[in-house]
Parts: C-alpha cells; structure tokens; sequence
C-alpha cells in the first residue's frame, strides 16, 4: 500500500483549483482545512518524528568509531637498597604523559540489534498508516460539515421562498374576509400557516449560522455570502457491499497501522530472545604514547640526571565475544514483555478488521437508503410541485379552498427539504464508506467537489 500517494493527489490537483469566484467550493474549503487543523499537523509530525527511528535503529549495525586522547603529568619517586649492605637510592622521575587511540568496531553478531532496525521499519509504516487515517477522516469530516452547511442554505432559501406564497395567501384571504366574500376561517388558516412557516424560517436561520460556525472551527474563516445551490440529483458511483470490503483489505489505513504494528511486535518479540545470545564484534584499535621527562638518581654520595623518553605505537585485531550469562531475570521479564505486546497487537487486528467490516456493513445500508429515499422524493417532488400549483390555479378560479393551497405548499416544502436531507445522507454515507475503504484520497473530494458545481446560480446570503 503506498501511504504517500494522497500527498502527490493533492500537489496535482491544486492546479486545478476552481474558478467560482461567487462561491466557496468544497475544494476551496478543503485547502483551507488543511493549514488550520491542529489534529492533522500532530500526526504529520508524528510521523516525522517515527521516520527517525529507522536510522537509530541502523546506527547499533553499523561500524562504531570512538577515538580518545590523554595528557597527563606525574612524577614517581622511588627508594630502595641494593643490598642489605650497599647505599640507599632514590630515584625521582617527573615527567609528562601523552596518548590517544582509536578503535574501530563492527557488530558481526547481534541478533537484538538486527530484529530492532527490522521492527523499526514497521514503526514507521504504522505511523504512516495512522497519518494516512486522519487525512482521511478529516476529508470526511469536511465532506460531512460543507454539505450540511450547504443544506441548511438550500432549506433557509426553501423556506423563504415559500413565506412569499403564505405572505400573498394570507394578504389575500384577509382582504377576501373584509369583503364579506369569505368567513373568518380561512383567514386565519392562512394566518397560522404564514405565522409557522416565520418559526421554520428562524429555526431554518439558526441552523444555517450553527453551520456557518462548524466551517469557521475547521478552517478559522468566516463562510462566503455566497453559497452554493445543493444538487437535487447526485451522480456518485453504485457499486455492491462485497466491492467495499475487498477495498478495505487493500487499503484501509487503520488495517495497514494494526498489521504493521503486529510485524513490529512480532520482531521485538524476535529482539528480545536475542538477549540470550552472545554478540561477536570485531575490532580494531591503534594507540599511541609518548612520555618526556628528566630522571634523577641518587646513590649515597653520587646524584645525577638524565632524559627519559618513551614512546610507543600499537596496532591491535581482535574478534570480542560478549554473552551474558546472568542478568537478575531482566531478559526472562524483557521477553515475557515483548510476548504481551505481540499478542495484544494481534487482538487488536482482529478486533480492527471486524470494526472495519461492521463500520462498512451499517454505512453501506445507510447509503442504499439514502440513494432510495433521494429517488422518492425527487419522484414527491415532482407530484407536490404540480399539486401546489394546481391548488393555486383552483384558488383563484374558486374550484378549491385556501386551506387546500397551504396544505400543499407546506407538502411541497417539506418535500424539498427532505430531498436535501436525502441528499446530504448520501453523500455523508459516501464520505464515510471511503474513509473506511481507505480511498478518500483528494481526488475522490474533488470529484465530490465538481458534483457539488452546479452552473445554477449560488443563495444569496440576506437574511
């Protein structure tokens, strides 16, 4: 699995861009995203700092060089008979000491070390794998927050459309009562139904500035005044329950992390019974010394001096075997350890896979009935646009009562916004199925993006 492709995704299709200069696209909003979370700058830096375990790991294998140097001054002073009879001496030697050596040594054998630069390399995949995940989740999580910032408008604009028909039916029921041409029960019917629609069109507003306020948490930016009409039709792919689950084996994020985690464990395991080894090296070392002083003598009556120099120059090979052979049960514990950990990390692949397949299993009835319901609606709508329509014609010709009208103008509104729920279902569904599929890569939100363009003009923002 290559956890760097969605980087080269992105650099390819930030050309692209958008040229929707009204309104603020998906893909606008996504780049923004991507400079302001903090969650996903902590695992970007997770990962780099994981990256720097393989080289610490390579260091303990490869040839260690350690070069030391000494300078030092001491003076030996020593008093002794010859014979029991003879003089006494004394011999006085000051004198100065300089040395340096340089040993070379290189691991032949070190089991330990060999399996920790092996796990250090799962480390690092996993950390990928764990990056990779929280890209995605993001991108589903600005997925999710746009399209509900999009429906709160579509419905806001729904609503304030159909206030323009309350407004006109009441006006005109009012004036009909005046008149003496109608009785008061139409009247006020229209004046309950302009009164509810005003309490959807606040509660419509208050929804759309709560959704004005998740865009701006993600990305810090107030939202454009211009928002983008939500689509009534959604072409986004069909494919079956079996298709996502054989996506998820190959790709997912959070399978990859758990495997790679496992095939770590599984070698620290490895590194651990290496404490039971011996571990060969081979070294090389050359010193150097060299020692400068006068000496001087004293035998009974005679004294005197004379210089001392010394120097010496070695080169040494040795093979060293190092094998411990007790350590107080530091080894058994370490090993016993290492074995937890790598049953523990299998459990949690197992426990990974089955949410993985549950998560992909109760998503994907979610989307199938989200694509089901957005076919009925479109299919309500239809019906409830003509019945309004008709209801009016009847209204103005005398065929139907006013109370007919509203019951299918609030039918027809609640229709369109129910459309637009649908709607944003599926595509939060979608989102979802492809995060867990490990495939929401940006060029699948671009083409989300794209979807979401229409040519129609975009809501305006008045309240």
């Amino acid at each position: 699995m290559k956890y760097w492709r969605i980087a080269g995704s992105a650099i390819l299709l930030s050309a692209f861009g958008c040229s929707m200069a009204s309104a603020s696209t998906l893909w606008q909003f996504w780049q923004a995203v991507q400079d302001h979370d903090p969650q996903l700058r902590f695992y970007r830096d997770r990962l780099q700092g994981a990256s720097q375990a393989q080289p610490l790991a390579l260091a303990a294998l490869l040839p260690q060089v350690q070069a030391d140097a000494a300078l030092q001054w001491a003076t030996n002073d020593e008093t002794e008979r010859e014979y029991s009879t003879g003089p006494l001496a004394r011999i006085q030697a000051p004198y100065r000491s300089k040395s340096w050596q340089v040993q070379i040594s290189q691991a032949v054998f070190n089991w330990a070390a060999l399996q920790d630069y092996r796990a250090s390399g799962d480390q690092v995949a996993a950390a990928a794998a764990q990056y990779q995940q929280s890209f995605q989740d993001l991108e589903s999580a600005a997925i999710q927050a746009y399209v509900h910032w999009l429906v709160a408008a579509a419905n806001l604009h729904n609503t304030r459309m159909a206030q323009r028909g309350f407004t006109h039916s009441a006006f005109t029921a009012k004036a009909l009562y005046q008149s003496g041409k109608t009785g008061i029960l139409g009247a006020e019917e229209t004046q309950v139904a302009l009164l509810s629609n005003q309490a959807g069109l606040a509660q419509s507003s208050a929804v759309l500035h709560a959704a004005d306020a998740t865009l701006q948490q993600f990305t810090g930016i107030v939202p454009s005044l211009h928002v983008p009409r939500l689509p009534q039709r959604l072409a986004l792919p069909i494919h079956s329950l079996a298709y996502w689950l054989r996506l998820a084996r190959i790709h997912s994020p959070i399978l990859a992390a758990a495997t790679a985690d496992l095939h770590a464990r599984q070698k620290q395991t490895s590194a651990a019974w290496g404490g039971f080894l011996p571990q060969l090296s081979l070294v090389l070392l050359h010193q150097w010394q060299s020692e400068n002083g006068p000496l001087y003598y004293e035998i009974g009556n005679q004294s005197g001096s004379y210089s001392n120099p010394y120097r010496s120059n070695s080169n040494s090979v040795g093979l060293q075997l190092t094998w411990s052979i007790f350590s107080g049960g530091s080894q058994q514990a370490q090993l016993s350890q290492a074995q937890y950990r790598q049953e523990q990390a299998f459990a949690s692949l197992q426990a990974e896979r089955r949410s993985v397949e549950q998560s992909l299993r109760a998503t994907f009835a979610s989307y199938q009935s989200a694509r089901h319901r957005a076919q009925l609606y479109r299919h309500a709508l239809r019906v409830a646009d003509r019945a309004s329509k008709a209801a009016d014609d009847g209204v103005r010709a005398g065929l139907v009562s006013e109370n007919n009208a509203i019951i299918d103008r609030q039918n027809a509104l609640q229709v369109r916004n129910e459309l637009n729920q649908a709607n944003a279902d599926l595509l939060d569904s979608y989102a979802t199925l492809s995060a867990a599929a490990g495939v929401l890569s940006p060029t699948v939100l671009h083409h989300v993006s794209r979807l979401l363009t229409t040519s129609t003009p975009s809501l305006p923002r008045t309240e």
